[in-house]
């Protein structure tokens, strides 16, 4: 994948980054929390990964530099939206939590990654 971006520019690749909490998925995670250097970031996909890679590609994520609160917020919404699809729950709440959900990628950004893709044909 060529990293043309705007949104990498100027950012360092970064290695050793852990996801641990996945909010919005297709073929692999998409946003969500992880781990890097002992402190919970935002991460998200870079926008042209979504829209224009191959599955076979890496997915570009981008990090974002939060807080404290923010990072207990998304876990809280995180076990909220886990309890809503692990039961038969009311889709109506589910979708309201969704489109509330808190996402970070207007946060800081301090480096990318990638993740190796986790669909096979």
């Amino acid at each position: 994948m060529h990293l043309d971006s705007a949104v990498l520019k100027g950012l360092p690749e970064v290695v050793g980054v852990q996801v641990v909490g996945v909010l919005d998925f297709y073929d692999g995670p998409l946003d969500g929390l992880a781990l890097y250097e002992g402190h919970e970031y935002w991460f998200a996909a870079v926008p042209e990964w979504i829209t224009g890679a191959q599955v076979s590609e890496p997915r570009v994520l981008v990090l974002h530099e939060i807080t404290a609160e923010q990072a207990a917020r998304v876990w809280g919404e995180h076990r909220q939206l886990t309890a809503f699809a692990q039961g038969e729950g009311d889709r109506e709440a589910w979708a309201r939590a969704w489109d509330s959900r808190t996402t970070c990628d207007d946060a800081p950004a301090v480096g990318w990654f990638y993740l190796p893709p986790t669909y096979v044909e």
